[in-house]
């Protein structure tokens, strides 16, 4: 039972994580901010689901490895987790909006820091020292069954939203 709760409250945490990010997208389309040669209106808003999307997977698979780990604080630590990779994002933004195009290559090189944290950030998890004895050790195949279930929930949730709201309509 404790697995299929597990694998339920992914699929839903997922579904809406994913309808968040078309509608999110969808607002930067419409409203996001422009400037002297670049903007985040139209196509430039793919920076949301290649950048936001990425962080939002880092935080879900980071919590998940430490949920399966034991650590008490797992929810905490990977929300933090996709927090650092939302900084990333808003970095790559922040130098656009301060310094205009003449930081565009700065901004794109950030996007190679937000793909790296997506890896990088549930390895750590793998790796910190942590609890002794974890009362999941039992039940790996659930949690990576939890993170295949997110990760494709979340991306179809984004595909069927971007059909009603599309974000560059």
């Amino acid at each position: 039972m404790k697995v299929l709760a597990l694998i339920g409250i992914a699929l839903v945490v997922a579904a809406v994580a994913g309808v968040l990010l078309d509608v999110v997208a969808f607002l930067v389309a419409r409203y996001g901010p422009q400037a002297d040669g670049w903007s985040f209106r139209g196509n430039g808003a793919l920076a949301i689901p290649f950048g936001l999307g990425p962080a939002v997977l880092a935080g879900f698979w980071t919590a998940l490895v430490l949920r399966y780990r034991g650590f008490a604080r797992w929810l905490e630590l990977g929300f933090a987790a996709g927090l650092v990779g939302t900084g990333f994002l808003l970095i790559s933004v922040i130098v656009l909006v301060l310094f205009n195009s003449a930081a565009m290559d700065v901004s794109s090189a950030m996007t190679f820091f937000i793909l790296a944290w997506l890896v990088v950030a549930p390895v750590l998890a793998a790796l910190i020292p942590g609890p002794a004895q974890s009362p999941h050790s039992g039940q790996l195949a659930a949690h990576l069954a939890a993170c295949g279930v997110m990760t494709v929930v979340f991306g179809l949730a984004f595909f069927a939203a971007g059909l009603f709201l599309a974000p560059g309509s």
